[in-house]
């Protein structure tokens, strides 16, 4: 009996099986930048501008959420606050986009992020 060919949904999910939330997050960022360029390589070859112009700013949005994927999972190596170099495995604070403050500057701004409002947490790496 052959193979069935695996749906899209399948090989998506293929992929993100058994990672992180980090993990997920950058094969997602990176699945989001190819789709961009997808997006941009269909409006190349279209002639309807309305079309075009509809693909183009699905390019953008595509490229906008690979931003923010890759903020949301880089890595920083000090503190935000008072520049203490916080290099893993070194203790720090993060909030969702990567906000990243030494533990004593954390605890001062009561766990809560001075640029989004986030809870400050154990940074996971």
């Amino acid at each position: 009996m052959a193979d069935k060919a695996l749906s899209p949904d399948q090989v998506i999910a293929s992929l993100l099986e058994g990672k992180s939330r980090r993990e997920m997050m950058v094969i997602l960022a990176r699945l989001e930048h190819g789709g961009a360029g997808i997006y941009q390589s269909f409006a190349a070859s279209e002639r309807n501008e309305k079309a075009r112009a509809a693909l183009l700013a699905g390019a953008e949005r595509e490229e906008q959420n690979s931003a923010l994927l890759k903020t949301m999972t880089q890595v920083k190596d000090k503190c935000e606050k008072c520049g203490k170099a916080l290099a893993p495995p070194a203790a720090a604070q993060c909030c969702s986009f990567q906000c990243t403050f030494c533990p004593d500057c954390a605890d001062e701004m009561k766990h809560v992020c001075p640029n989004c409002s986030g809870e400050l947490t154990a940074r996971s790496v």
